[in-house]
């Protein structure tokens, strides 16, 4: 009988190891949820959803850089930023593209591929990305847009 309990005590405890890593493993094997700008922006507050099947993001971003600034353009793609075209960005509305120095603006855009088409993804699975903004400061003599990137990840939500 003392044989059987001290296996059986054995075993319950391997079951009770088992269940509590078959809980967190998934959790520790998700990408984490990460924004992150590599000059003067920071992004706070990802969210990647899915939207009818449609992956769309939105994030704060905060102007870092010191003067006010214009935002014009923000894509969302999977292509690496030397390979993303502007023509693909998201408009930003006029009401939101002047961001005085620290300031910070929610973002909205429809991620795309290299093609331009629309990326759709299954809630909760890993999306891995790259986030544009196209601006100039409000001084600006030139009128070419200057980029900033910065590298997106995280798990896609489910949205309304």
């Amino acid at each position: 009988m003392e044989y059987l309990m001290t296996y059986g005590w054995a075993i319950l405890v391997l079951v009770i190891v088992l269940a509590v890593l078959a809980y967190f493993l998934p959790r520790l094997t998700k990408t984490p949820e990460v924004c992150q700008f590599t000059q003067g922006f920071s992004c706070t507050e990802p969210a990647i959803v899915n939207e009818g099947g449609v992956v769309k993001v939105a994030f704060n971003l905060q102007n870092g850089k010191g003067q006010a600034i214009n935002v014009s353009q923000v894509l969302c793609t999977t292509a690496s930023t030397a390979d993303a075209d502007r023509t693909f960005a998201t408009a930003v509305p006029a009401a939101d593209q002047r961001m005085s120095a620290g300031a910070s603006e929610r973002i909205n855009a429809t991620c795309k591929d290299k093609s331009g088409t629309t990326i759709t993804m299954a809630p909760n699975s890993d999306f891995r990305g790259t986030i544009v903004v196209y601006y100039n400061f409000e001084n600006d003599v030139i009128s070419v847009p200057r980029i900033a990137d910065a590298i997106l990840t995280g798990p896609v939500l489910k949205g309304q």
